[in-house]
């Protein structure tokens, strides 16, 4: 029938290339990226729109570096790493996306705990302790993990949608300064600028890529399809973050609000645009606290059991075992810290020094091996123009984070 045909044309064909994308998308837009966002529109309006743009960018290209690496062979990215730039290359870049992906999870826990705290009451701890048992049930009575995290983590990213999209809907942006930011201007926070560059561009979450690819079968014939893919996943993260930054300058910069959390900046927007602006915030900050939750797990553990030699997909039990001990690390964490997740910060921080630098340069160099990538999947002048550029701005925050956290030991 026509209809039928109608119906399995254009918009089906989309929503059957979305999945991977997707996946990255949600574990990349965590609590962490919801408040750096939020203090960014709180403190410098829409002057950090243009280094959002950069960020989504190199992150497509990344990530799509990651997808072709996973169509290219039916060994893992970390094995490939292993056979051509030696073992010890590959426990290093396993060992650093476990401990940066075990300090993230802190602020996963975090930002669930706070987020049910301001919704129901409760112990923030208490709440992370009660998620994490639900994450690592989800884990392990899965069969078939990948299928269900695609699904998981599509109804999460609408939610984030719809919630956030409600907040925007409720303020009136000032388009012509809207359109200022997106060009770069003098006497910005600096600081604020590196942080959204950080937390957009997720190396690890791009390196990630290729086992969620290999996981969804797709193969060097599947290149156009993972292109949209990643376009519709990272675009997705660009446009979330985005709309969260535009509110928060509508909102909160005018009336010299500082945002230190982005629950307090759900409280702050109830007296501004009522209760119904505080509530879809909270249920938004929830789910892209939770969206990140296995996923992230599972991308720490992953790498570090592949390093190990324990198993590659994400239904081998090496890797679920080790994705439960980063959500447990996680967990663990949280109850010490509360609501204060310094020591988050400080993990991620010590741990990126190395590791996404590191992360980068690999995925560079395999990706323009000839011994690796067919010609259809090897890396253009654009993927090397742009992926050289981002190796070159990770290092450059890698050398400020490294400054700032050796500074004390120099005073």
């Amino acid at each position: 029938m026509p209809s039928e045909k109608l119906s399995a044309s254009p918009l089906r064909r989309l929503f059957a290339a979305v999945g991977p994308g997707l996946v990255t998308a949600a574990v990349v837009l965590g609590p962490g990226s919801i408040t750096v966002s939020s203090k960014c529109g709180a403190v410098l309006g829409y002057s950090a729109l243009w280094a959002l743009v950069i960020a989504v960018v190199l992150m497509v290209t990344y990530t799509h570096m990651g997808a072709r690496l996973g169509m290219a062979s039916s060994e893992s990215l970390v094995s490939l790493t292993a056979r051509h730039l030696g073992r010890w290359v590959a426990v290093l870049m396993g060992l650093c996306g476990f401990l940066i992906c075990s300090g993230f999870q802190t602020g996963n826990n975090v930002g669930v705990g706070v987020a049910m705290n301001a919704l129901v009451g409760g112990s923030p701890g208490l709440w992370a302790v009660v998620f994490t048992l639900a994450a690592l049930a989800v884990l392990w009575s899965s069969s078939s993990l990948y299928k269900l995290l695609e699904h998981l983590m599509m109804a999460l990213v609408g939610l984030m949608i719809l919630c956030f999209v409600g907040d925007l809907l409720m303020v009136r942006p000032d388009f012509p300064a809207l359109a200022r930011g997106l060009w770069p201007s003098r006497g910005v926070d600096m600081g604020l600028i590196t942080a959204i560059s950080a937390t957009t561009l997720s190396v690890a979450a791009a390196a990630f890529q290729a086992y969620l690819v290999q996981s969804k079968g797709w193969t060097a014939g599947d290149l156009r399809k993972g292109l949209r893919d990643v376009i519709i996943g990272i675009v997705t993260l660009g446009s979330i973050t985005a709309v969260i930054m535009v509110t928060s300058a509508a909102v909160l910069k005018p009336a010299g609000i500082t945002v230190t959390s982005a629950a307090d900046m759900a409280l702050q927007l109830e007296p501004l645009l009522g209760r119904a602006a505080r509530w879809l915030f909270l249920v938004g900050l929830w789910a892209g606290a939770f969206s990140s939750f296995i996923v992230n797990a599972m991308i720490g553990g992953t790498f570090l059991a592949d390093s190990l030699g324990w198993g590659s997909r994400l239904s081998d039990r090496g890797p679920r075992l080790l994705g439960s001990a980063v959500m447990l690390f996680g967990a663990g964490v949280a109850m010490m810290a509360g609501r204060n997740p310094i020591q988050l910060l400080v993990m991620a921080q010590a741990t990126t020094i190395l590791g996404v630098p590191l992360m980068a340069t690999v995925m560079l160099i395999l990706a323009n091996r000839r011994d690796v990538m067919p010609t259809t999947l090897r890396n253009g002048l654009a993927s090397n123009l742009i992926g050289g550029l981002g190796l070159a701005w990770l290092l450059a925050l890698s050398l400020r984070q490294a400054a700032a956290y050796l500074k004390p030991l120099w005073n």
